[in-house]
Order: C-alpha cells, then structure tokens, then sequence
C-alpha cells in the first residue's frame, strides 16, 4: 500500500483522518429535528443542496443579540470609626 506523505515529506500517522466508511452527515426527520430547535431556528445547509432542491437562496447578516445587562445589586453597609 502506498503510504500518504505530509507536506514535509514524512510519512503520515496511521489512523489520522477520516476511517473508510464513516460519514459526516445523518438523515433525520423534519419532526425530531423541530423538536430540538424550533421552528424558527436558522439551520445551516448547503448552498449547493438548496440551489438542487430548487430553493431560492437569499443572504442575510443576522447580528449577535445583545444580552440584557443585569440590575445591579445595591449592598447596604455601615463605616464605623
């Protein structure tokens, strides 16, 4: 078998990358997956898949929310001499 060479001309480990069969997606429902997130959850898909399904593709910046800042808590206390 012909081993992979790194950049630096070195052998590359055995065992690092991805094994021979393993997948990086997995297919589930619409359902199940409304059930974690919500329906108004924004769910990162393919660019490419969208375009293949037909879908019509638009791009918006969505800005962080800002959290609330919190009341501050009054300490009451006494100086004595």
């Amino acid at each position: 078998m012909n081993k992979t060479i790194n950049k630096d001309g070195t052998p590359r480990k055995t065992g690092s990358g991805r094994k021979k069969g393993a997948k990086s997606f997995v297919n589930i429902t619409l359902a199940d997956l409304q059930k974690f997130c919500g329906a108004a959850a924004a769910i990162p898909v393919s660019r490419v898949w969208l375009e293949q399904i037909g879908a019509t593709t638009r791009f918006t910046s969505v800005a962080p929310v800002a959290a609330e800042p919190e009341a501050e808590q009054k300490i009451s206390f006494t100086l004595h001499k």
